[in-house]
């Protein structure tokens, strides 16, 4: 599950759902309501992501994956999720990722679809995307959100294609972490970095941030409306060879249960 929290008027979307914090159904659900609610309450000033303990975001549920059946399954999950992330993307107000822990495949989608991204000091936690070691590829928002947020076409390419986790350090040597911080001061950094953003006058964040992200966005809306991506993405899903490695994984990240 994904906890909504408030504090000092903003919101804070919380992955709670060990031992990986995966994201589910229900989540994605969760995480749109948290955006419409910032979006829609003026008294909200933006929307911070983190997790707990050991993990931001693992990534999406890998036994959602394993269970659908049908193409009605998967496109019942990615439609969602494919609106979920457009709607992270262009919220009206400032996202933060604060990312206290390993943040790897839907979880670094979710850090690369916000504004900035703070990470902790810890040596041993890892982000990057893993999808090519398990078969996958990207959906339209996925990979949009992904080189919004690395800004560079060939660390684009090296992250894709490699699929290997780094250090939140080399994440900010590379430029897709913007500022490390003691664990202790990760939280009240994202509020800080909210807080003056929006409380500037006349709330000018909103309009740069259109001006901004309006050329990606347009693009993300055009493809999600008109382009055939459900074909090849069911079919992915759905491949037998896939879901075996699904379960493979999963049942290594259980404890071989």
């Amino acid at each position: 599950m994904v906890q909504q929290i408030i504090e000092d008027n903003i919101m804070i979307a919380k992955f709670d759902n060990p031992p990986a914090y995966s994201m589910t159904f229900d989540c994605l659900n969760v995480i749109r309501d948290a955006v419409k609610k910032v979006n829609e309450d003026d008294s909200l000033k933006g929307l911070i992501f983190t997790g707990e303990g050991k993990f931001f975001c693992s990534g999406f549920d890998l036994p959602t994956f394993i269970s659908f059946k049908t193409r009605e399954d998967v496109l019942g999950f990615f439609n969602v999720e494919e609106e979920m992330l457009y709607e992270i993307f262009t919220c009206k107000k400032p996202v933060i990722a604060a990312i206290n822990g390993h943040c790897t495949a839907g979880g670094f989608i979710v850090a690369m679809g916000c504004d900035y991204r703070i990470a902790t000091d810890n040596p041993k936690a890892k982000m990057g995307m893993t999808e090519t070691k398990i078969g996958l590829s990207l959906t339209i928002a996925e990979m949009e959100l992904v080189r919004s947020g690395l800004n560079n076409d060939k660390l684009v390419r090296d992250i894709m294609y490699d699929g290997e986790r780094h250090s939140f350090e080399q994440g900010k040597e590379m430029g897709f972490v913007d500022q490390i911080v003691p664990e202790a001061e990760l939280m009240d950094a994202a509020k800080k970095r909210i807080t003056y953003w929006w409380d500037q006058p006349g709330h000018a964040f909103t309009n740069l941030k259109y001006c901004l992200r309006y050329p990606i966005a347009s693009q993300m809306r055009y493809r999600l409306d008109n382009e055939n991506w459900q074909d090849s993405l069911c079919e992915a899903i759905t491949n037998p060879q896939l879901k075996a490695i699904f379960e493979m994984v999963q049942k290594a990240m259980s404890g071989g249960k």
